[in-house]
């Protein structure tokens, strides 16, 4: 509990607003041989931007240059952010960044925050 309400008051206090545009890819219809037309909602989210510690840059997984944003599960009205995935874009602060991963942080079994590997 202690580390999560760290990380809620990180983003509160320090975090800025950004837009998590999330891609909705449109099924493929083999009768036709095409796919419908792609959709993409965006959402107005308050998240933290941290780079990564050399520990941790010690994983495969992540390359010179990406960083972690973090985003809470409630936004600051109290609405549900939807669970960013691979290839959904957050823009803010100057800056227009990818998904690649997402991790979850719980406080025993409620969902705390999100924490997104991202890459420019």
């Amino acid at each position: 509990m202690l580390m999560s309400n760290r990380l809620l008051t990180l983003v509160n206090k320090f975090g800025s607003d950004v837009t998590l545009t999330k891609n909705s890819y449109a099924a493929y219809n083999p009768a036709t041989g095409s796919t419908g037309t792609n959709t993409a909602t965006s959402y107005t989210v308050k998240a933290y931007f941290a780079e990564y510690n050399l520990s941790e840059m010690s994983n495969d997984s992540i390359v010179m240059g990406d960083r972690k944003v973090l985003i809470p599960y409630l936004d600051t009205s109290g609405e549900v952010v939807p669970e960013p995935d691979a290839d959904d874009i957050i823009v803010g602060r100057g800056d227009t960044v990818k998904v690649v991963g997402v991790s979850k942080i719980y406080s025993g079994d409620s969902l705390v925050c999100y924490t997104c590997q991202v890459r420019e």
